[in-house]
């Protein structure tokens, strides 16, 4: 079974049901750090409606408490090595929004994997 890599994950974009289990994903993860994640299904796509959702929360940590930010990327399975790397590999975009893309991409990626193993049962 071949794991989809960050780079891979496109195909996955549209899949609705992931996408759900993404949402819930990260309204956990953002829960545990007393960030509350509302989702509406009222923007273009949920990968844009929890962007534009995480976005503003990411800059603010990385303003005000990277600490907290440290431990939320580790709670989510972002090491910090892998994303000072995305970091220098995308120079021209914002730290925050590289970071909020990650994040996004790492739970999408938790998903599938979990569904993966959950078909092979």
């Amino acid at each position: 079974m071949n794991l989809p890599k960050l780079s891979e994950l496109s195909p996955y974009y549209s899949r609705t049901d992931l996408l759900e289990k993404v949402v819930e994903q990260v309204k956990k993860d953002f829960n545990c750090f007393s960030f509350e994640i509302t989702f509406s299904n009222q923007e273009e796509t949920p990968y844009l409606e929890l962007y534009n959702q995480i976005l503003p929360l990411i800059d603010e940590l990385l303003n005000d408490d990277y600490p907290k930010l440290l431990a939320m990327l580790y709670r989510i399975d972002i090491d910090e090595e892998f994303l000072n790397r995305k970091l220098k590999e995308s120079e021209q975009a914002d730290t925050h929004e590289v970071i909020t893309d990650l994040i996004l991409k790492r739970e999408l990626q938790k998903v599938i994997i979990r569904e993966m193993y959950s078909a092979k049962k």
